[in-house]
């Protein structure tokens, strides 16, 4: 009976530790659902706070406020990087994303490989909006900094950008750790992608030119968003469509199920 009691106990307090566990992975993404919200309390509690003061350097710096330049095959206002075998598509996926972005890279493993197989088989257009939502609540710039190496992959080639993509999300640290900072970092993942290395690459992402860009794509969705700025953030033909807390398998066959409804709806 004693070790039945104690069974139960145990049981009780895997049961609590899971509970208290998924609540706080909760807390922590309502932070960034929130935005700027964060960064407004905790300026209010404690004065200038970190990130703060550092999202004034960041945007402040010579690169960041430098000319706004697009990559090359941009559309939409020069603001997307589309992918796809068929870049008319009748189907369009918009994707918000920040290569520092816990839940980004979540979304990632998830869905990538469902709309990388339709985008290649030229049933949907994947389009593509990189921004620094990281940098701007919780200091850094290794948000901004991605993004524009990124960019620079683009400007080599569609499918240089689309593999650099993804290994940057392969080779993502944690959320408090802004190793993207470093430019040699960046440009050390391009080995990694045939024909990507080399001096054009690196000197674009050591030049920040396309971080202007970067800063144009936050703006955007923060308007969209009026203020409360979260990513990812996914539209299929500009509905947004909502993550949830379900199982991968399960999310994976909901988001498949969303994506043929639109190609069938298209026609």
């Amino acid at each position: 009976m004693a070790s039945e009691s104690r069974k139960r106990s145990q049981a009780r307090d895997r049961a609590a530790a899971a509970y208290a566990e998924e609540q706080a992975k909760a807390r922590r993404k309502r932070q960034y659902l929130i935005g700027g919200l964060v960064v407004i309390v905790i300026a209010a509690a404690v004065g200038i706070g970190i990130g703060v003061q550092h999202h004034v350097n960041q945007t402040n710096s010579s690169a960041a406020n430098g000319p706004l330049v697009f990559p090359s095959g941009t559309v939409d206002s020069g603001l997307a990087i589309p992918f796809g075998s068929d870049q008319n598509a009748k189907v369009t996926l918009t994707i918000y994303e920040d290569f520092r972005c816990p839940f980004c890279k979540e979304a990632e493993s998830m869905f990538n490989p469902i709309y990388t197989a339709d985008a290649d088989a030229g049933k949907i257009v994947v389009k593509y909006h990189i921004v620094n939502l990281i940098d701007q609540n919780s200091g850094g710039t290794g948000s901004i900094q991605a993004g524009n190496a990124a960019a620079c992959a683009q400007n080599v080639g569609n499918a240089k950008f689309k593999a650099y993509h993804d290994i940057l999300y392969a080779n993502q640290p944690d959320e408090s750790d802004d190793a993207f900072s470093s430019n040699s970092l960046l440009i050390s993942y391009a080995k990694q992608v045939s024909g990507l290395d080399g001096s054009t690459f690196e000197s674009c992402v050591n030049s920040g030119r396309y971080q202007p860009w970067v800063v144009k794509n936050y703006n955007a969705l923060n308007t969209a968003e009026s203020g409360n700025v979260s990513t990812p953030d996914y539209l299929i033909n500009g509905t947004r469509y909502n993550l949830t807390s379900q199982s991968a398998s399960v999310q994976q066959a909901a988001f498949t199920a969303a994506l043929n409804k639109a190609i069938s709806a298209a026609g």
